[in-house]
């Protein structure tokens, strides 16, 4: 008896092997069975917390990749899934550890797809017309090309958009742009004429260097716009406000860095079973993330003194009902501001309230903007 339990015990082990060893970690790429057949890659790997991240690329579309939201692997099965996009995918991964045989789901359709790993002689490269490389971290570019036109009164939202080389900004003020290309609050501008405040702008522009803008590089081309189109002239001044650091406990756990050509400053929304809202944050600096907090606490300037440099990805979880406690447009409440100090706690995240000098822009001329 004991030698048929010996023997039973060895065969699951040994059945066990080939998937416990198997690991997931890689570049993995397949062509979906739609519509032009477009080509699809996934790159997988373990974070620094230990964790699996991926990344999206759609091969014939962009250079860039879309981060998924959540990669979950059981040996042998796999579980992607990107929220904002509506895609999901399931599959199981050979004994091989070669391929995974799964369905990909997109737009309320389900397709069969093979997902290869890939090795340096397959990997694919993106080739389609937005598949760009970055633009040269030395450039010092402006728009070749800008058109700024009234937004029409009716206009519903607003939005900037870099997802190719040209810029587009829709139904934004200066205020707003000059918020966004000096990254500061409208606490911190000084001298504004009412109109920059008031009268909305449709702007589209091209760059005169060649590749894809990153966006301190967008934010350069927008300060020159803001001078040669509008006569911006400013200076910086310090002024004492009181603010909220954003801190960090030495003990916290360690925080995950972004995977490299991912876009920065993403923050997906989505809902979990348990009535939370879930904030998947990507490419995500910490003066970047101070700025979002600020969406939410309003009543001072959240400042980083977290002391971390680089970006990072990571999500908060906030009861959902803390969120959905005010009218739309009508700011955010109490309750809201403390729900995020809730959800950033067990990051190792703080808001301590403090008086700190900190940078203010003032206006010293400001004109309409000149003909196109």
């Amino acid at each position: 008896m004991k030698r048929v339990i010996l023997c039973a015990a060895s065969l699951i082990v040994a059945l066990c092997m080939p998937l416990c060893a198997q690991t997931i970690s890689g570049t993995w790429q397949g062509t979906l069975p739609a519509a032009e057949n477009p080509r699809i890659m996934v790159r997988i790997r373990k974070a620094d917390d230990g964790s699996l991240r991926g990344v999206l690329y759609q091969m014939d579309k962009r250079a860039s990749g879309i981060a998924l939201t959540s990669v979950s692997f059981a040996a042998p099965n796999l579980s992607l899934e990107q929220v904002n996009l509506g895609v999901s995918y399931r599959g199981k991964v050979s004994p091989d550890g070669k391929l995974i045989d799964g369905v990909w789901a997109q737009d309320k359709k389900s397709y069969p797809m093979t997902l290869l790993l890939a090795t340096p002689e397959t990997l694919w490269k993106p080739d389609g017309p937005t598949a760009l490389a970055p633009m040269s971290p030395t450039a010092d570019p402006a728009f070749e090309v800008a058109t700024i036109k009234p937004s029409p009164p009716d206009a519903k939202g607003h939005s900037f958009s870099m997802r190719t080389r040209d810029f587009a900004a829709r139904n934004r003020t200066v205020q707003d742009l000059i918020e966004w290309a000096y990254q500061v609050s409208d606490r911190q501008i000084s001298g504004a004429p009412p109109w920059m405040t008031e009268t909305k702008f449709d702007i589209a522009g091209k760059p005169d260097a060649e590749g894809l803008p990153s966006p301190d590089q967008y934010r350069l081309m927008i300060q020159k716009l803001l001078a040669n189109r509008f006569q911006l002239k400013l200076h910086v001044i310090k002024q004492t406000f009181p603010v909220y650091a954003l801190t960090r406990d030495e003990k916290a756990p360690v925080l995950p860095h972004s995977d490299p050509g991912l876009d920065t400053g993403n923050a997906y929304v989505s809902d979990s079973p348990d009535g939370q809202t879930v904030l998947h944050f990507v490419g995500m600096s910490m003066p970047m993330f101070s700025s979002f907090l600020m969406r939410f606490i309003e009543d001072r300037q959240v400042v980083d003194e977290t002391g971390l440099t680089g970006y990072f990805e990571f999500t908060i979880k906030i009861p959902t009902s803390d969120l959905d406690s005010s009218p739309a447009d009508s700011g955010p409440t109490d309750t809201e501001g403390d729900a995020i100090r809730r959800g950033i706690q067990p990051l190792g995240f703080k808001l301590v309230p403090k008086k700190e000098p900190i940078d203010v822009i003032v206006i010293d001329h400001l004109d309409q903007p000149s003909a196109n």
